[in-house]
């Protein structure tokens, strides 16, 4: 043997003693390398009576280089951040934030990494989740674990905080406790999971369901498992899911009364709050989507014994599935709907409940007026009609009223309206179709008495015709927005309702001809057709919104409100410039000592000069206005389409939120 063979033996044996000590000595004092992680979801270390939940996988997807998005560069050109950057919105939104010295601080932390490590290098790169109880009566006095997969480096990180002298923590003037918290920051790994929590309990919590296979985790609950993981989901299951004792949290909050407002003003939420009220709702779990727009799947627990008995009759009838409501309902809405919105309920129910939330004074005029028509004595009679004749459905569709105008139609503002319509469907029995006709009469017969009025003096505003062998109906009401009238088309299989005389005519032919044949439905559109087929549990409620066909109706209305809020003293004004005229025009006599033929000359002149004020205040004032409107429509113009669908019964409810906005326009 030779001495280099020697030499390298000794090498070698050294070389094996050096590892084998280096091993051991890592492994004892900091971890050992070869470990293997957890093995399941983040989630096994989570108690599953938590009061919340909130977790994403494969975060480190999500970031260019902390903290700025992956998807930045295409946010950046967006039409709708090009009109957001630089705004009035921009710069309240970053107030509010203080978005100025929370940025520096986390580049400041950033700066502080060794080795130029970025947090999602250390800590929750992989799965970060969010976890804890609500208890005391803030949300500050939670007890909360923020829960994350480790690289190497946050294994090694969080192990060396048992010698902090190694890292020169104190002279830093840094504490392991955390001095950025108002209590101590406890810290902890599990195999590949670091967890941070204001309480030890949670950590000691964690060790215990790994040492015992994850039983009574939140990752092995039923919640989890049927509501959470069975969702259906993209490929590479990355979406937020969400898990939220609400009960709790309102109590936390010490939120007091009905949301939304029963005793509200408005009408829209005074009418959802008959039907909906959040105090009900014990819980929610899903899952939250942000590609390209969102996706939101939510399953809630109700507390049956809170609901009145309204909600109860609504709650169990069956929601229709997600191709009942594309092939049955979908196909009598235009394909360019701004909105559409399909309703399961109680039409009495429904009729009645939007008598009690319009305005008190609106309603009693209503009840007033009803006696008149020598058919019913109270709103109630004719509510129980309706529901009688009218199937437990309706669907509302309103587009873009681009309808040229007919010389014979009714008298009308020139106040921006889309063109809407209320579907609904008689039931199958002999005289419904006959019995809502005479409502219909009945309510036409009243004439002037509720604000009809015809084109010509003494007409009742009442007009009946038919088209394609239907009976149409229109009730003429001058001071109706846009269009100045109703009309009705009713027969034994359809019930339309619309501010149009030609919109009940569109609607059967979309019905009945479809895109082949010109008139292409909403149904067949490929992206809602997708949206609704991605839905898993039906829908009592569904709602489809449109931005992009409703812009111009959304821009018209804006000019007609900015020209609205443009404030101008007239009296000063009209002063102002009749004093100006008589001195330079009449010699500064007064309005009272000109001769009676110059005064059309003098109030022409007048006129003319306040028009003129006008014009200028205008142009000066409503480009400012209509600027803050234009972007607030360029916001929503973001999104191609959103559609919600609502399942309800007693004990729970479905709700599937899908919004479709690209990036890259």
């Amino acid at each position: 043997m030779t001495w280099k063979t020697r030499l390298l033996r000794i090498f070698g044996a050294l070389l094996v003693l050096i590892l084998f000590v280096g091993y051991f000595t890592f492994s004892t004092f900091l971890f050992d390398p070869f470990e293997s992680g957890i093995g399941v979801d983040v989630s096994g270390l989570v108690d599953r009576k938590v009061d919340f939940f909130i977790a994403r996988a494969h975060l480190s997807d999500t970031f260019e280089d902390f903290p700025h998005l992956a998807v930045e560069d295409e946010v950046v050109a967006h039409t709708a951040w090009e009109s957001f950057s630089g705004s009035p919105e921009q710069e309240e939104l970053l107030a509010a934030l203080d978005y100025e010295r929370l940025i520096g601080e986390v580049e400041q932390a950033l700066s502080d990494l060794p080795m130029g490590l970025e947090p999602l290098d250390v800590f929750g790169g992989g799965d970060l989740a969010l976890a804890g109880y609500l208890q005391g009566a803030r949300l500050e006095d939670a007890q909360w674990a923020l829960y994350g997969n480790l690289s190497t480096a946050g294994k090694l990180a969080i192990e060396l905080l048992d010698y902090p002298g190694l890292l020169g923590l104190p002279e830093q003037g840094i504490e392991v406790t955390g001095p950025e918290f108002d209590q101590p920051i406890h810290l902890t790994r599990v195999r590949d999971v670091g967890i941070l929590s204001n309480t030890p309990a949670l950590l000691e919590a964690a060790h215990d369901f790994e040492a015992r296979q994850f039983e009574d985790s939140f990752l092995l609950g039923a919640t989890y498992h049927d509501k959470i993981q069975l969702t259906p989901r993209g490929a590479d299951r990355d979406e937020m899911e969400v898990f939220l004792n609400t009960r709790k949290l309102l109590a936390t909050m010490q939120v007091s009364g009905d949301w939304p407002d029963k005793n509200s003003q408005d009408f829209l939420p005074a009418l959802g709050a008959k039907f909906f009220q959040l105090g009900f709702v014990n819980q929610v779990a899903g899952v939250l989507g942000l590609d390209e727009g969102a996706t939101l799947d939510l399953h809630g627990e109700i507390s049956t014994e809170l609901l009145n008995p309204l909600q109860n009759r609504t709650y169990r009838r069956r929601a229709v599935s997600s191709d009942e409501l594309l092939n049955e309902y979908a196909v009598y809405a235009p394909a360019d709907a701004s909105l559409f919105v399909y309703m399961k309920c109680d039409i009495g129910d429904l009729f009645e409940q939007f008598f009690a939330s319009i305005e008190p004074a609106a309603r009693e005029l209503v009840e007033d007026v009803i006696p008149q028509t020598g058919k019913y004595r109270t709103l109630q009679q004719m509510i129980d009609d309706l529901d009688s004749a009218l199937k437990d459905r309706c669907v509302l569709v309103m587009r873009p009223n681009t309808y040229e105008g007919d010389p014979n139609a009714a008298p009308h503002n020139d106040v921006p309206v889309p063109a809407i319509a209320l579907v609904a469907w008689p039931k199958d029995k002999a005289g419904s179709s006959e019995k809502l006709d005479d409502i219909i009469q009945a309510i036409g017969g009243l004439g002037a008495q509720i604000g009809m009025a015809g084109k010509e003096p003494g007409q009742s505003g009442f007009y009946s015709y038919k088209v394609g062998g239907h009976k149409i109906h229109e009730l003429w009401f001058p001071a109706l927005d846009g269009t100045g009238h109703v009309s009705t088309l009713v027969y034994d299989k359809l019930c339309i309702l619309s501010n149009h005389f030609e919109m009940p005519n569109h609607i059967f032919k979309t019905w009945t001809q479809g895109g082949d044949r010109g008139f292409p439905r909403l149904s067949e559109r490929s992206d809602f057709s997708a949206l609704v087929k991605s839905t898993q549990k039906g829908a009592n409620f569904a709602v489809w919104f449109n931005p992009q066909t409703a812009a111009t109706f959304f821009r018209d209305r804006a000019r007609l409100e900015a020209m609205d809020s443009i404030e101008i003293d007239w009296s000063f004004q009209r002063n102002l410039h009749e004093d100006r005229i008589l001195r330079e025009a009449y010699g500064g006599r007064k309005r009272t000592e000109l001769a009676p033929a110059e005064i059309p000359d003098f109030d022409g002149k007048v006129d003319a000069a306040l028009e003129e004020v006008q014009r200028n205040i205008t142009d000066a004032q409503l480009p400012v206005l209509m600027a803050e409107y234009e972007r607030k429509i360029v916001y929503s113009e973001a999104m191609q389409g959103a559609l919600l669908m609502l399942a309800l019964k007693p004990e729970q409810f479905d709700l599937a939120l899908r919004v479709m906005a690209p990036l890259g326009r």
